[in-house]
């Protein structure tokens, strides 16, 4: 079984609520801090990760784990470090609180291996280290191809302990996680799991005539392609699909946009869907949300060849693995088929759409998914209205069983045109955090969660401990 068992004890230790104390850096949001009636010896009743013979996580009470800080930070020598690495634990529920965490390129077995430590002065918190991912590779063969089953480390390690350590865990990848806990969460439908999602998932690198930057401020929302996405656990992408007439072969003219600005084109990011659809037994939600060009009159009306002309190139390239909603849907305010249904048929790709004139011509097309989007900039906001929206979801009528928490900043015009912040800072003021009310407050209702620069967080782990726990309620 390749679910975290340490982190599924965990989040039952913590069912009634959590919060994160942001430790050395700014941005001091917190999570309500609820009564936690914590029963230390179900805590230890925990269970340590196995897979191939190699233990990934492991911990006597409390918990450590690793996220990717999303802006840049300044080093001492006046440059500037890129996807740095943070170590982040949480050790409320602990009797005795460790005194240091440490990086390490193995698995921590000695503070002589370590490359870096700290000291922890609080039960809760992060450090950001000075140490960058680097290249961030996929282990285990799943670089340029189909890999090894079941989670894998990338190279960092975070440690903590006194004098000996007493709790680890990696950075890793889950490429098979719905196939490796199968036995479980196969009984869920479709609504009542936690999915880990991206907000503009393609999004991640221009790759335009004249630009293939990876890195700006109020464009890109992702650093990782939908290949590296998929392959680290993400299973939902909301995808905005612009129509460029300019191009002489239909299939050219379909683009990723971050609304107005063409960012990447879609074909190939369909078939590194495909290919990994083909080598695995995953399921896949793919979200059209919205369409920012070329699809529409100007007074509102569909234009109905562009529409057309996208679903022809989506059954096309992933034809073989669509699921129908005339086949596999459960009717409004139902929770939509299991995994096992979906398993059983080989049909693991649900394609929502936005337009539902559109889907009533197109049965086998899913029902617009409904996004809880804040449209806000402030933090605090945004976690009020996540809340509240999470707890009433889904509605009785609604015709998709899926909703997605858009949990992400939006910047203002004002934000853009004077250059304040960026997508990048938002996601770090808030990643954390999402973490935390996933854990506590969103824990039993959550469905997809969606966020920017998904290793600043980890909703990916998080997400298919949850998963696990409510199967277990079956």
């Amino acid at each position: 079984m390749a679910v975290s068992w340490y982190a599924v004890a965990f989040l039952a230790a913590t069912a009634l609520g959590a919060s994160i104390a942001l430790s050395y850096m700014p941005y001091p949001l917190r999570t309500p801090s609820l009564d936690t009636n914590i029963k230390i010896s179900r805590i230890m009743r925990h269970l340590i990760r196995v897979s191939n013979q190699q233990v990934f996580e492991k911990s006597a009470c409390g918990r450590v784990w690793m996220t990717i800080h999303s802006p840049s930070i300044r080093t001492s020598g006046g440059g500037s470090l890129l996807d740095a690495i943070e170590l982040n634990w949480d050790f409320s529920t602990c009797s005795n609180v460790p005194m240091q965490i440490g990086l390490f390129d193995n698995r921590p077995l000695s503070w002589n291996n370590a490359i870096a430590v700290f000291s922890i002065d609080s039960v809760e918190g992060f450090v950001i280290t000075n140490v960058s991912l680097g290249e961030g590779k996929l282990p285990a063969g799943w670089n340029t191809g189909t890999g090894f089953k079941g989670p894998h480390c990338l190279w960092p390690w975070v440690g903590a302990g006194d004098s000996h350590i007493v709790a680890y865990n990696c950075l890793k990848i889950q490429p098979t996680w719905m196939e490796d806990n199968s036995d479980r969460i196969n009984k869920l439908r479709i609504g009542e799991l936690v999915i880990p999602g991206t907000h503009n998932a393609g999004a991640w690198r221009f790759d335009t005539e004249i630009s293939t930057i990876s890195r700006d401020s109020f464009v890109l929302c992702q650093d990782r392609s939908i290949w590296a996405q998929l392959v680290h656990g993400i299973r939902y992408f909301d995808f905005r699909i612009a129509y460029y007439d300019f191009y002489p072969r239909e299939e050219d003219r379909y683009w990723l946009n971050h609304n107005l600005i063409r960012v990447r084109p879609l074909l190939p990011l369909l078939r590194e869907i495909r290919a990994f659809l083909d080598s695995t037994k995953e399921v896949v939600f793919l979200d059209a949300h919205h369409f920012p060009l070329g699809f529409y009159h100007q007074n509102g009306a569909p234009i109905q060849e562009v529409h057309l002309g996208l679903l022809r190139l989506v059954q096309l390239e992933l034809g073989p693995h669509i699921a129908t909603a005339s086949q596999f849907a459960t009717g409004p305010g139902t929770r939509g088929p299991t995994l096992q249904t979906l398993v059983d048929a080989d049909k693991r790709l649900l394609f929502s759409y936005v337009d539902n004139n559109i889907v009533a011509g197109n049965r086998w097309l899913w029902p617009i998914l409904p996004h809880l989007w804040a449209n806000t900039n402030s933090p605090s906001d945004l976690f009020h209205y996540l809340d509240r929206m999470i707890d009433i979801s889904p509605l009785p009528s609604a015709r998709s069983p899926l909703f997605s928490a858009m949990a992400q900043t939006t910047p203002t015009v004002l934000d853009i045109l004077f250059l304040r912040g960026s997508l990048r800072e938002n996601a770090d003021s808030v990643n954390r955090n999402v973490t935390a009310r996933l854990i506590s407050r969103w824990r039993h209702n959550a469905n997809i969660i969606s966020s920017d620069f998904f290793l600043a967080n980890d909703v990916i782990d998080v997400s298919i401990a949850l998963s696990v726990e409510r199967s277990n309620r079956l």
